[in-house]
């Protein structure tokens, strides 16, 4: 047999295997990725803004009873729907009024079709046009058999089955405490929270048994909702853990480089706009997102143009916001292998602008110009409306200055009752609760503050509405001074819904006419 014939078996024989192990170890590697998805069109008039109906009713009093005044006193106020639009980083609070046979029904506006929070009870799913019915009956033992919801279309779908996805699908251990044993746990924790997205995305292409009915829009948000809570789960501890040590931006090009591979489903996914909700485009924003908030120092460009200004800019390296907004699409691009377009990044882009807008103050030339730049990167039409309708409220709010007489609330009511007995002074206002860490840190921090202006016309307000007798605890061991109000949970409803917050410590300044104002420091306001 010829030597050279022998010699290329031979070596056929000894590759085989190899080149099988080759095959097998890159099969090994591939990732899934969602099959059948979307499975709807999502039409350009479903993304747009409408009411929402609210109805309810209290259930479960005997023999037809009349519901008992203190009960509905104690319920009204206390339950409250928020809308987060979490693209433009807005918010609204509406309090629920029951009626005195239990019943309520109201209409709550939504930007486009998300989730939204019925605080404390639940979260449900609301699309314009939609009604959504909620059921409470105090007889039951728990919270869960207590609140039952139905509802029309979309929003029914979709609220009816969330609760039970979610325990099924993104039931995350409560007590995970990886961030505190450091960056080289964190990044094998993450492998294996990796494996766990990919496990279910598989899961989800064989068929997940809950969704078998539903309509192809329905199934496509919860299916949509299930992968950005693996995500979202993933960020929040890479935002927890301590990195004071280490190479960040290293760390984080490696940590996040899971993303590429799975980006059409967990970040450039248009989907996300009625599925995403603010706690996710925070963590996204803050860790994916690094780039946003670590490039250099944006310089500003005067509005008109100046002959002067422009030569002496052109011989010095600035970067203006037009090309730090690029940069950042680029450094994902580059450091992620993100799309130059990707969705979420693009969403993230809209409320970095807007969560500083409020920085500009009067100066509507500087907001006008931030805005163009950040428009450049937008692409996305419906993330383009957002911004521009949220970009001319603004305008009409702040520039205009338009005047509108509006009808005294209850949380005006509230408000007036509370501040009354200070007229004339500087009020600091500080929502706080005892659950709440960062609300206590606040109070320690201001102790000196308080001590030192307590002989001028300024008074510090804490407002809770939890018991003076749960308060003491902490007030009286750490010398907290200053005015403590305490007020019912009804109460606190209504002044959320006036003020417009979720999220506390809430700190609000005063000036002696009773204005609000939050373009002066409490040293400015006496002055004045």
């Amino acid at each position: 047999m010829n030597r050279k014939f022998i010699f290329t078996m031979l070596l056929a024989m000894l590759l085989a295997p190899l080149g099988m192990e080759a095959k097998k170890v890159k099969k090994e590697q591939e990732v899934p990725q969602l099959l059948n998805y979307p499975s709807a069109e999502v039409s350009e008039y479903r993304l747009h803004g409408g009411n929402v109906v609210f109805k309810g009713r209290i259930a479960g009093v005997p023999g037809g009873e009349a519901i008992p005044k203190e009960f509905l006193e104690k319920m009204n106020g206390a339950v409250r729907v928020i809308m987060r639009d979490y693209i433009v980083n807005k918010e609204k609070t509406s309090v629920i009024e029951f009626k005195p046979d239990g019943t309520f029904s109201m209409n709550v506006y939504v930007p486009y079709p998300m989730f939204v929070l019925v605080h404390p009870l639940s979260t449900m799913y609301a699309c314009p046009g939609d009604t959504l019915e909620m059921t409470i009956d105090p007889t039951k033992p728990s919270r869960e058999e207590a609140i039952t919801w139905d509802g029309t279309g979309l929003s029914g779908e979709v609220t009816k089955l969330h609760e039970k996805i979610r325990k099924a699908y993104c039931d995350f251990p409560a007590r995970d405490n990886i961030h505190e044993k450091g960056p080289d746990s964190l990044m094998a924790w993450r492998d294996v929270q990796v494996a766990c997205l990919d496990d279910v995305v598989q899961k989800i292409n064989t068929g997940l048994p809950e969704l078998e009915g539903f309509s192809p829009l329905a199934s496509d948000i919860l299916r949509t909702y299930i992968v950005s809570q693996h995500l979202e789960h993933i960020c929040r501890y890479y935002m927890l853990t301590d990195m004071d040590n280490i190479d960040r931006a290293a760390y984080w090009q490696q940590f996040f480089s899971f993303v590429a591979p799975r980006e059409k489903y967990l970040l450039d996914n248009p989907l996300l706009m009625i599925t995403g909700n603010d706690f996710f485009f925070n963590y996204v924003e803050y860790t994916v997102m690094r780039p946003m908030y670590a490039s250099g120092v944006m310089d500003y460009i005067p509005f008109e143009y100046d002959p002067q200004i422009a030569e002496a800019i052109s011989k010095e390296k600035h970067i203006y916001r037009r090309e730090f907004r690029r940069n950042v699409m680029n450094e994902l691009h580059d450091k992620l292998n993100l799309s130059t377009t990707d969705f979420s990044a693009q969403v993230c882009q809209l409320r970095y602008f807007f969560n500083t807008l409020e920085w500009h103050k009067d100066q509507y030339d500087t907001a006008a110009d931030d805005f163009a730049a950040t428009m450049v990167v937008i692409t996305h039409p419906d993330l383009i409306r957002q911004g521009i309708l949220t970009y001319r409220d603004y305008v009409k709010e702040k520039e205009i200055k338009v005047v509108e007489q509006k009808p005294m609330t209850k949380g005006d009511s509230i408000f007036q009752r509370i501040i009354e007995p200070y007229k004339g002074s500087v009020l600091y206002i500080d929502f706080w609760e005892m659950s709440c860490g960062p609300c206590r840190a606040t109070m320690l921090q201001m102790r000196d503050e308080v001590e030192a202006n307590k002989d001028k016309p300024v008074k510090y307000l804490y407002i809770t509405d939890d018991t003076p007798e749960k308060c003491k605890s902490f007030l009286k061991p750490n010398n907290i001074k200053g005015e403590h109000i305490h007020i019912t949970r009804a109460e606190w409803g209504y002044l959320q819904e006036k003020f417009n917050f979720s999220g506390i410590p809430f700190v609000m300044l005063f000036d002696k006419q009773g204005k609000r104002r939050d373009d002066a420091t409490i040293e400015q306001l006496l002055n004045e």
